[in-house]
């Protein structure tokens, strides 16, 4: 078709290829401006019925009018041989470019990314449409940074054609929703799974789901069989995973609601480093200009600010937030001296849950041999008296480091030692840096040293790591916390994690006689939602965090709040000819909570 003229267009070059079209840049002959020609394949147009088909997709489409979402400026009618678009031409490179070219993208500018496609998404939702076929080769970056989303409304228009996957006609299958690959009910929330999707490829230069074919990978689409993102990119933003990972839940409640809320989770995600989004030396263009030159400023931004802030969260009292931002700086520099010694103090804080005590063993071993030296100096020459029997004490378990420490048989200080030697010195047990539980004070007498009693052989002791605390129970009942070390009796166990800020997780495990288990174990944040009560104007608007939610009536009267257990959290309620309300959450978000001006 190069040199030849479609229509008013002149076709000057091929510049791509896809499943469904090829594309080239062409001109405009009377406008003298550069545009580019899609002309779908001949085997989706050689029908008339699809050619009405794509006419009114075409034309729904070409409502369309926002900065990230490519411009249509024609497209054919339904009498012409060949079914074409013409768009604006960007020029530019696609994300998948972007990606192949620079490998895994920092998780500030994939935010920023983010936001913008989130911009174009919510201008569509709101129009009622939906992309259906979210990826990176759909998404172009311009020169001068500008994100353009391509391709709306052509993946429904082809699936209504019962196009088969071959060419990945219908959307491609490794950013697919899981309610996609099951041919169900879409609705925007599809389109955020997709995003979620394409932000986890970007900033982990992988994709979560991978097959040999698109029957294996819609697998592990629907069961959500994949890598934690952050197994893959350790050194990301906790708070860009925390949203990756919410938009990427197999049931589509458990996601983002819109994609409005999913640019105000990712715009949290540079608060947390204190970075403007609208900062031009932090902008897509000037990744552009000098990719290095950013990745250096950035990785010294993110150490100097997460440093400061996970200071703050100590003082605050939050020490979960600040660990997980301390984690973020030692992915990035292990040697870090002064985040570990912040993260020692942090471990040698006492659980207050933890009522057990430590044994002193090395002043138990020095006690006995002082005894032993002292009853030898006074031994008798007729021999050893008698030993009176002492009564069974009652078993006290020990926490050192964590799991259950057990010995085979109860140590014992005996009443007179045997006078052929001084009792041996136990070797002192090195804890492991853990949090320690309280020390016991001193008695007026030396304490003797607590026994300690083997576990049943039948028993064994499961330790579940969670990023956040939940409870953890079996058939129905609660056993135990992800904080202390569980004791259970050998067999396999379904249980359940459960709390108010996280969504129920369910595990398997197996514990031995004996065995101590461990289990790290990812959660994901529950939104908490809370409402407003009618003394507050339907008018009034809503912001969350510095940004704006919405109206209060528009929103139902209620605010969904991401990751509640972080402090700080700021609702502020600006109503026409009032004084504005605000409420800082000082602890947890409870859901469900009613706020009053």
């Amino acid at each position: 078709m190069i040199g030849s003229t479609v229509d008013k267009y002149e076709v000057l070059q091929k510049v791509g290829e896809g499943g469904m079209a090829t594309v080239y840049r062409g001109r405009h002959t009377t406008l003298d401006r550069d545009v580019a020609i899609k002309v779908l394949h001949p085997h989706l147009s050689s029908s008339t019925r699809n050619r009405k088909r794509f006419a009114r997709e075409a034309r729904a489409i070409e409502q369309l009018r926002h900065r990230n979402i490519l411009e249509i400026f024609d497209y054919s009618g339904i009498d012409c041989q060949d079914c074409y678009i013409i768009t604006e031409y960007v020029e530019g490179q696609t994300l998948t470019s972007l990606v192949e070219s620079r490998g895994r993208l920092p998780s500030e500018l994939v935010s920023l990314i983010g936001i913008e496609l989130c911009r174009a998404l919510a201008y569509a939702h709101t129009a009622g449409v939906l992309h259906r076929d979210l990826k990176p080769d759909n998404v172009m970056v311009r020169v001068d940074g500008t994100v353009k989303l391509m391709d709306f409304g052509i993946a429904r228009f082809l699936d209504e054609s019962q196009v088969t996957l071959t060419g990945a006609l219908v959307g491609s299958p490794a950013f697919m929703s899981p309610e996609q690959a099951v041919e169900g009910a879409l609705d925007t929330r599809s389109d955020l799974f997709s995003l979620g999707t394409m932000l986890f490829y970007l900033v982990t230069g992988q994709l979560p789901f991978t097959g040999s074919n698109p029957s294996l990978i819609l697998k592990k689409v629907i069961e959500g069989d994949r890598p934690h993102v952050t197994e893959l990119a350790p050194a990301m933003s906790p708070t860009l995973a925390d949203a990756i990972e919410r938009l990427m839940s197999t049931h589509p409640e458990a996601r983002f609601p819109d994609a409005t809320s999913t640019s105000e989770a990712l715009v949290a995600s540079l608060r947390e480093i204190h970075l403007d989004p609208e900062a031009a030396e932090w902008s897509i263009a000037a990744f552009l200009g000098d990719p290095d030159g950013y990745e250096e400023r950035l990785t010294a931004r993110v150490s100097d600010t997460l440093l400061d802030v996970g200071k703050g969260y100590i003082d605050q009292g939050d020490a979960l937030t600040a660990l997980r931002l301390f984690n973020r700086l030692l992915s990035m520099d292990e040697e870090n001296e002064e985040v570990l010694a912040l993260i020692q103090t942090l471990h040698a804080e006492p659980e207050p849950e933890v009522h057990r005590r430590r044994v002193p063993w090395l002043g138990v071993g020095l006690l006995l041999v002082l005894i032993g030296l002292g009853a030898y100096a006074s031994w008798p020459a007729s021999g050893p008296p008698a030993r009176a029997p002492r009564p069974p004490e009652p078993p006290t378990p020990v926490l050192a480091g964590g799991p259950m420490l057990v010995a085979p048989e109860p140590v014992r200080v005996p009443a007179v030692p045997e006078p052929t030697a001084p009792a041996p010195v136990p070797e002192p047990v090195r804890p492991r840096p853990t949090p320690l539980p309280p020390r016991v004070p001193p008695a007026s007498a030396p304490p003797e040293p607590a026994p300690i009693e083997a576990a049943p052989a039948a028993r064994g002791v499961l330790r579940i790591r969670s990023r956040i605390p939940a409870d953890v129970f079996h058939e129905g009942r609660r056993i135990g916390t992800t904080r202390l070390p569980i004791e259970l009796d050998a067999g396999s166990y379904a249980l359940e994690l459960r709390s108010d800020v996280v969504q129920p997780r369910q595990i398997r495990v197996e514990v031995g006689p004996g065995e101590v288990v461990e289990r790290e174990v990812m959660v994901e944040t529950r939104p908490a939602v809370v409402r407003l009560a009618s003394g507050f104007g339907e008018a009034c608007e809503v912001w969350l965090d510095g940004s704006r939610t919405g109206l209060v009536g528009s929103l139902g009267r209620q605010v969904a709040v991401p990751a509640p257990e972080r402090v700080g959290h700021r609702l502020e309620v600006r109503c026409p000819e009032a004084e504005p309300w605000s409420h800082v959450w000082n602890g947890v978000v409870l859901p469900g909570e009613v706020l009053s001006p």
